[in-house]
């Protein structure tokens, strides 16, 4: 018999999975991106440029807003490109393709990659600035998806758990109380707190993983908590795994109760 209270926890841990799943397969669609992205701008042979641009130092991305200068189509090229392989894979709060180069790859790139102004020259230094960022943005996705990924696995298990306390937690209706033996009040009693057991372990396994941290080369990983407050933050329940689990806990707990008064009252 599926109890009702925990199958319903069941449910909604299930609904919090799908979030987490849809999560990854977006993370996958925007790294895919920026790697083609990537791939575009290592492949824009970048051009040189004199005058005005030789002022502005070795650590500038290097472009140049010479009225004097035609606009480099290099530059459209990569500002193209992130257009259509990065903008509809990152956040939507950016209003324009500029706000989404200044977002995701820095002002100056933005600026750099302008569509208006006249005169910017796809240069080595501003390769180089676009190669960065968007290396890093690659980095921070890598730690992402891993992190995503670990996060699945801990609300697999925990659906898991929750599954088989629903399907085999014994009922403590009046009809048991008073027609079982001792014997048999005795075995649920004992299968309620093995259940209980059970999930007891699995809340201790969550909470270790919400203390973990994925990391790969970025220098700062990023802490498990942070990546569910992400996902589920700005609904009911911020900890959904941990809620579940607890109400499957108080559920073992009520029957165990009323078990053990049944076995006082015979």
């Amino acid at each position: 018999m599926i109890v009702p209270d925990v199958a319903a926890a069941v449910r909604d841990l299930t609904a919090a999975r799908r979030i987490a799943r849809d999560e990854r397969r977006t993370m996958r669609r925007q790294r895919q991106g920026f790697e083609q992205f990537r791939k575009t701008v290592a492949e824009t042979d970048p051009t040189g440029v004199g005058g005005t641009a030789d002022h502005l130092g070795a650590s500038s991305p290097g472009w140049t807003t010479s009225a004097t200068l035609a606009a480099d189509d290099r530059c459209r090229r990569v500002r193209a490109a992130f257009e259509e392989l990065v903008v509809p894979h990152v956040d939507d709060e950016a209003t324009s393709v500029r706000a989404a180069l200044a977002a995701e790859l820095s002002t100056e790139v933005a600026v750099a990659l302008a569509a208006e102004g006249g005169g910017n020259q796809f240069t080595e230094p501003l390769q180089r600035a676009i190669l960065e960022h968007t290396d890093q943005r690659l980095a921070e996705s890598r730690v992402m998806i891993q992190a995503l990924a670990s996060e699945l696995d801990s609300l697999d298990d925990a659906i898991e758990v929750l599954k088989a306390v629903a399907e085999t937690l014994p009922t403590v209706d009046s009809s048991v109380r008073l027609l079982c033996e001792d014997a048999e009040l005795w075995t649920r009693r004992q299968r309620a707190a093995s259940l209980e057991a059970d999930l007891d372990a699995a809340i201790r396994t969550r909470q270790s993983t919400l203390e973990s941290v994925t990391a790969t080369e970025v220098k700062a990983g990023i802490g498990h908590d942070t990546v569910v407050e992400y996902l589920f933050g700005d609904r009911d329940t911020t900890y959904p795994a941990l809620d579940a689990l607890v109400r499957g806990v108080r559920e073992c707990r009520r029957r165990r109760a009323a078990l053990d008064d049944a076995l006082e009252d015979g």
